[in-house]
């Protein structure tokens, strides 16, 4: 049993209606049409999921973007049904990430259903799937349980992956990357060079004196701890042949 949660920006937009009549048409000729429910400014998306994994919804389908996922990651990750996206408008890079073309051409990778279980990333215990995004940055990083202890001389930028497109969403382990700018030589010989420094980890923690923003899945996050962890393979998605990771 199908349900499929159209986001609010494709049903206010008047650009989308041709695309949604023709993807819903594909869907009936697939034999896997469904229930519609709406996003709206004033209905909680995880409460609206969570009603209808009562009534026996098996796939939760998001016609949206990245921001549409991330509102009903938490609630489908901790339960046992199936994520599919039909990608529409701007900002799908967890589509491209997956495989899944944009618009009615999704509807055949979701026929296909093609499910793989991967990895959920956690920061100060909300969900996130592709990563965590900490700009020019000068904190204490604990990793794997105080096991190391790195403290940035400069400012840096971190990045923290489970999905991209060198990284395994599968593997149980996130991958951090702090990019820094390291003075090279003496005098009026020296110059800045970029330096990645790569540390994979299964918990992270980031101390800070002053408040510094994190940006996870994009949606931006402000404090002087933050605690990263990883929760392997609970989260079922559709994919496509053209995924990123193998």
């Amino acid at each position: 049993m199908y349900c499929y949660l159209y986001d609010e920006f494709i049903q206010e937009n008047k650009r989308y209606e041709r695309e949604l009549l023709q993807i819903e048409n594909r869907l009936t000729d697939l034999g896997i049409a469904g229930k519609i429910s709406r996003l709206a400014l004033f209905r909680n998306a995880e409460e609206m999921i969570r009603d209808e994994i009562d009534r026996g919804v098996q796939t939760v389908v998001v016609l949206g973007n990245d921001d549409t996922v991330r509102k009903l990651l938490d609630v489908v990750s901790e339960s046992d049904v199936v994520l599919g996206i039909i990608p529409i408008g701007p900002k799908n890079e967890l589509a491209r990430l997956l495989g899944i073309p944009s618009g009615i051409e999704a509807c055949d990778v979701l026929s296909a259903r093609r499910i793989e279980y991967m990895d959920v990333g956690t920061i100060n215990g909300k969900k996130f799937i592709s990563g965590v995004r900490v700009p020019n940055f000068r904190a204490e990083l604990m990793c794997n349980d105080g096991k190391y202890r790195i403290v940035p001389t400069a400012h840096a930028d971190l990045e923290i992956s489970n999905l991209a497109d060198v990284t395994d969403p599968c593997d149980g382990i996130l991958e951090a990357t702090i990019r820094a700018d390291v003075k090279k030589g003496w005098g009026p010989f020296s110059k800045h060079q970029r330096i990645n420094s790569v540390l994979p980890f299964k918990f992270l923690a980031i101390r800070s004196e002053k408040p510094i923003i994190a940006f996870a899945d994009g949606e931006e996050m402000e404090g002087t701890r933050f605690d990263i962890g990883i929760e392997p393979l609970v989260l079922r998605v559709i994919i496509g042949k053209q995924r990123a990771f193998s």
